[in-house]
């Protein structure tokens, strides 16, 4: 897995926040059309668990796909059409998701903590986005964990498509 370093990680989202709607709306279509199993994981799939507990949350989440998809595609390349079939994407995430629980920690609000081989700069930037999100209403603030632990394993997720099909990507 190639670690994204700050000044990749900073770029990549400035330019994904300097889109136009229009400019976003062709990315989101391109990846909608090209990605749809990804697509439908983490744009259908994921919210809907976050979204029983708080519809703003969802959106949240769903914004921060946007910007891993940016994110990966600016530093590492747009993924081949049709990169995973939806068997490879949920047995992935099942393992990703074993991976995790024997490596990881969470911290006293439920997020996962950072000490395990993960894009760092990436999801520091996407704490800051949950944590501003859940400001202070309480409803927020406990899905908060839980859409921040859904984005870390997006992320996971794709460092494990671009490593598996796109090995010219790591360095």
């Amino acid at each position: 897995m190639r670690i994204l370093s700050r000044p990749e990680v900073f770029n990549a989202i400035q330019q994904a926040k300097s889109l136009t709607e229009e400019q976003a709306s062709k990315i989101l279509d391109r990846f909608t059309q090209e990605q749809p199993a990804i697509h439908q994981m983490i744009f259908v799939g994921l919210p809907l668990a976050i979204e029983t507990q708080n519809r703003q949350m969802s959106h949240v989440f769903m914004d921060i796909c946007f910007d891993i998809i940016c994110v990966y595609e600016q530093i590492l390349g747009e993924l081949p059409k049709n990169a995973v079939t939806p068997q490879w994407l949920h047995g992935k995430m099942a393992s990703i998701e074993e991976e995790m629980k024997a490596q990881t920690q969470v911290d006293a609000n439920g997020q996962i903590d950072l000490k395990n081989n993960a894009q760092i700069e990436l999801l520091e930037y996407i704490g800051l986005v949950v944590e501003d999100a859940a400001g202070k209403s309480k409803n927020r603030q406990e899905v908060a964990g839980v859409t921040y632990n859904l984005a870390f394993l997006v992320t996971r997720l794709f460092d494990a498509i671009y490593d598996e099909l796109m090995p010219a990507t790591v360095h």
